[in-house]
């Protein structure tokens, strides 16, 4: 059959074979369309492993940058995070020296725990409370072997973890004042600070001792911790304070210094000179009056589970011959006077009424009170709205030592 070239321009697309390709006699440019790694693709090759090595490097210098930033908040503030410096601090202490600090702002717990641990002695009578007894020296005793194992904002679990450090090392004082005070019987989910966690280890072992349950919020009391040691801003601040202090923080002869605070062999505490000349009356009113009036509606909690921990407590030593002193650390009169028909005074009311169904039960007496007129104090006594001066608490170590002479006479 002939065929002519409009033969040829006439044929359809469907007439066409489909003829098998092979790469053989390719151009280049074919090449560079079909194939897996080109020439130029070449070149990229090893970019994703130097990328993942920058991450890591990056990732490398960030976490040397954050235990840069841990060692040095541990460093310059180790009576907060550094529980081996804590214990040694401890034993300074017990050694019947006196450690200066740079502030206030440190675990009281650990500190309390170790201190008992290495007292050569069992205390005539031990103070059990918050910060408010944190000027009550040795010398209030007016002869009595008192030790003031005050913590920092004293919750129920302290009631049993302090004398549970005690019963372990076989120091269980035969007298003790215990505090009740205004938000001690606080729900757990409902506080918004951390210093309270050490204590789970001593509270819970003293809830097994009473056969009672207990909780286990904070497990892990290196998280709240692990945050502060990560700040930078806390960094920031440790770091002028080091750079402005003409002096360093470590054992001492000294009752009271002029620049540092000082922790004493006793357990009490010593503001310095520096801290003297700054709690003025204005501030303390000043501070008295803003802490009053943020409290004035918020009445403070009765959770049921911690009102029969404290409970059994105080059964549990009354069973162990211990003489027990209930007492209320007075306010500020300025603070005072400021939460006057209030929910919060209700509140104190309802406080006051639970620590006289303590003593009624147990037979105990109740020493000082909220109302701080009955007992004198005054408010040149006051640093804010709580914190008295040893003028103040003399009074209510007063109480204490004339019933204890009575029941000894």
């Amino acid at each position: 059959m002939n065929t002519t070239s409009e033969d040829y321009m006439e044929r359809k697309s469907a007439d066409r074979r489909a003829l098998p390709r092979n790469a053989i006699g390719r151009r280049d440019r074919d090449h560079a369309t079909t194939d897996l790694v080109t020439a130029k693709g070449e070149q990229g090759l090893g970019r994703t492993d130097s990328a993942a090595r920058y991450i890591l490097l990056t990732f490398a210098l960030f976490l040397i940058g954050l235990l840069g930033v841990r060692s040095a908040n541990t460093a310059l503030a180790p009576l907060l995070h550094d529980d081996a410096h804590i214990e040694r601090t401890a034993e300074i202490l017990a050694s019947g020296k006196s450690y200066l600090t740079y502030d206030l702002n440190i675990e009281t717990r650990r500190l309390r725990h170790q201190h008992i641990a290495n007292l050569d002695r069992t205390p005539y009578v031990a103070i059990l409370g918050a910060s408010h007894w944190q000027e009550a020296h040795a010398e209030l005793g007016r002869g009595v072997d008192l030790y003031n194992a005050h913590v920092h904002r004293d919750y129920y679990e302290d009631i049993l973890g302090v004398p549970e450090m005690f019963i372990q090392h076989d120091k269980l004082p035969k007298r003790m004042i215990i505090s009740i005070r205004d938000n001690m019987f606080t729900k757990v989910e409902d506080r918004t600070d951390w210093l309270w966690v050490p204590i789970l280890d001593d509270y819970r072992a003293m809830a097994k001792r009473l056969g009672i349950p207990a909780h286990d919020h904070f497990t892990d009391p290196l998280k709240p911790r692990l945050q502060q040691t990560l700040s930078l801003p806390l960094l920031k601040a440790n770091v002028m304070r080091w750079l402005k202090s003409p002096v360093q923080p470590g054992a001492s002869d000294l009752k009271k210094h002029p620049t540092l605070d000082t922790l004493l062999p006793d357990g009490s505490i010593s503001w310095s000179m520096l801290h003297d000349e700054a709690f003025t009356p204005g501030r303390a009113k000043g501070d008295a009056l803003s802490f009053a009036y943020s409290k004035r509606n918020s009445p403070p909690p009765l959770y049921p589970p911690a009102i029969e921990a404290v409970d059994k407590m105080l059964e549990y030593l009354v069973a162990q011959g211990v003489e027990i002193y209930l007492a209320h650390p007075p306010f500020n009169p300025v603070y005072w006077d400021a939460v006057q028909n209030s929910p919060y005074l209700d509140g104190l009311r309802k406080i006051e009424e639970q620590t006289r169904k303590f003593a009624s039960t147990y037979g105990l007496k109740i020493i000082g009170g909220f109302d701080p007129y009955p007992l004198g104090c005054r408010p040149d006594q006051y640093i804010d709205g709580e914190h008295s001066n040893p003028e103040c608490l003399q009074v209510i170590i007063d109480q204490f030592l004339e019933l204890d002479a009575q029941k000894r006479s």
